[in-house]
Order: C-alpha cells, then sequence, then structure tokens
C-alpha cells in the first residue's frame, strides 16, 4: 500500500484545486462538532478542530487524492468462483494485497448487544446458519461458517470489527457500515439506535477513530451519531440519486455522502461545495471509475480494487 500511496501523493497538486472547495466549509463542519462536544476549539491550549477523529479521516482520504481505494466487503461479494467469503478475514486481506487503501464492512447486533461481521439481516445467504442474527448469541454466531461461491462452508467465521482490524495495515482506512435490521429481525435493544452507540463504543475501546468512517442508509442511526458521537466520520448511505438525500446531510452537518454510482454531477458538486466527501460505491468497471474520479469523488468503494488502483495509476 505504501507505494501506491507514494504514487498518489505526487499527483495530489493536480486535484487540490477541486479539494479546496470542500476544504473550505470543512473546517466550519469540524468546528460545529466540537461545539456539540462542549469542548474547546481553535485556542491555544486546544487543537480544536485538527484534534477531532472525523478530521484525521478527511485527511486520509484528501491524502489518497484522486480517491481513496476501498474494497467492498474486502473483494465483493459471495459469489460463483470468486475464491473469497464476503465480510472475511481472507477477502479484506486480499483486497489490500490488491492495492486497496482499506475496507468496507457490514456490522450488525447479535441478541445479546454483540456486533458481528454481517451484511444481511439473516445469516442463511452468507452462513451455514439460519434465521435472524437478532436471534443468535454473539457466541452461537462465531460457531457458523462462511460459505464459499459454491455454497460451501469454509474453515472462516464471521469476524468481529477487532479482528478485521487487527488483520490491517496501521494506516489502512475501515468503512464501517451500520446496517440497521429491518422489521422482521428488530428486537429489543438491537434497533438503530442500540446499533450507533455499540458502533462508536467499539471503535473507541480499539482506539481506531481517526481511521474508521462509519456510515448507514439509516437516518435514525446518522442522528444518534451526529448526536452522541458529532467528532466521528459519519456519512449518508443512500442508492436512489435524489438532491433530498444530499440536502439532508448537509444540513445534519455530516463529513460525506456515500452514495450509488449513478449520483448526477451537480449533487456531487453540491455536497463537495458545503465540505461533505463524496464516497461512491459499489464501482467495478475502469470507464466508471474514471467516471467518477472526472465527477470529484473522494473515494471509490470496489469489488476489485485491483482494477481502481490500475485506473487510480494512470490519473495524471
Amino acid at each position: 500500500m505504501s507505494v501506491s500511496l507514494a504514487g498518489r501523493h505526487r499527483r495530489k497538486s493536480a486535484f487540490a484545486a477541486r479539494r479546496h472547495r470542500g476544504a473550505l466549509c470543512a473546517g466550519w463542519l469540524a468546528v460545529a462538532g466540537c461545539l456539540a462536544l462542549g469542548a474547546g476549539c481553535g485556542g491555544d491550549d486546544d487543537a480544536g478542530e485538527a484534534s477531532l477523529p472525523v478530521a484525521s479521516v478527511r485527511a486520509a482520504i484528501d491524502a489518497l487524492a484522486p480517491a481513496a481505494n476501498l474494497g467492498h466487503r474486502g473483494t465483493g461479494m459471495t459469489r460463483p468462483g470468486h475464491p473469497y467469503p464476503e465480510n472475511s478475514l481472507s477477502s479484506i486481506e486480499a483486497a489490500i494485497a490488491d492495492g486497496s487503501d482499506g475496507v468496507e464492512v457490514d456490522v450488525e447486533l447479535t441478541a445479546d448487544g454483540r456486533l458481528i461481521v454481517m451484511h444481511d439481516d439473516r445469516l442463511d445467504r452468507t452462513t451455514d446458519c439460519e434465521g435472524c442474527v437478532s436471534d443468535w448469541q454473539f457466541a452461537d454466531v462465531r460457531d457458523c461458517r462462511l460459505l464459499d461461491g459454491a455454497g460451501l462452508p469454509t474453515d472462516e467465521v464471521p469476524p468481529t470489527l477487532d479482528e478485521v482490524f487487527a488483520v490491517l495495515p496501521p494506516d489502512a482506512l475501515v468503512n464501517v457500515e451500520l446496517k440497521a435490521f429491518g422489521n422482521a429481525c428488530v428486537r429489543q435493544g438491537t434497533g438503530p439506535a442500540d446499533l450507533a452507540r455499540a458502533g462508536a463504543d467499539e471503535v473507541r475501546a480499539l482506539g481506531v477513530e481517526r481511521r474508521t468512517l462509519f456510515s448507514s442508509f439509516s437516518r435514525d442511526v446518522l442522528v444518534v451519531m451526529d448526536e452522541e458521537h458529532a467528532d466521528l466520520y459519519a456519512a449518508l448511505l443512500f442508492s436512489i440519486p435524489m438532491r433530498e438525500h444530499v440536502e439532508w446531510a448537509i444540513e445534519r452537518g455530516l463529513a460525506a455522502i456515500h452514495p450509488l454510482f449513478a449520483i448526477p454531477a451537480a449533487d456531487v458538486d453540491l455536497a463537495l461545495e458545503a465540505g461533505l466527501q463524496v464516497n461512491v460505491w459499489t464501482v467495478n468497471d475502469a470507464a466508471r471509475m474514471q467516471a467518477m474520479i472526472d465527477l470529484g469523488a473522494t473515494a471509490i468503494i470496489t469489488d476489485v480494487p485491483e482494477l481502481l488502483e490500475q485506473v487510480l495509476a494512470g490519473v495524471d
């Protein structure tokens, strides 16, 4: 990763003007978070906005201009012909080996309030177990085995965030998507507020908040993050390209939006000019990767980080 990082640092000046638009407003967002926490901002005895974890994450992404390369669930969904189960430690390690600057993983709550790395509300598709994750105790979920692309059990188990960070380089970014359960799987103690608090608490306990991006489709999750953990990097995920999503994220003072790659150029500009970063998903072909770079995306989430690294290496 250090080799690709050095190459992109040399190219950073070509994107300085575009990044500057967002940087003008980024300071205001950091100060707002600082004030929300009741902390001092900008004084000689306080590092102010620059000391906030969100500022560290923003700076790490900007340093990877033209765009950070984040492996989606490692190297993508569990699928036929692919050697790694999604959200597995092997897939996460493969993403880094393929040139990614970090990974995106999904977390949910077990019945006893523990975080587990898992995408679906149910265990059926990706493991040899069945039922809602929220109906299983943490220790029992850890006895499940992740399935390979042929639907056969592997030796791998659903990992924890601690294990994810342990297999990554110390400077790798991690996008933790907070997966709020749908109505069929919500149980007492596993709702959006519980999930947001558990995610923030665990990342703080691990001491990795300065390289963690939180994202969620759930506005309920993000309201809790905004009101209780305003110093952490939080982003609104959305798949339908609506201006209202961007405006809501700006109004909440979030750090970023995480739109599907179909987002219009005008909405990208609106977000960047308001100080938000724009981290798009899931972009898997070279032409679309280049299009997202040209639009001004600050990070690209992909199933094929090796291909994205090749595209980024060719940017002048």
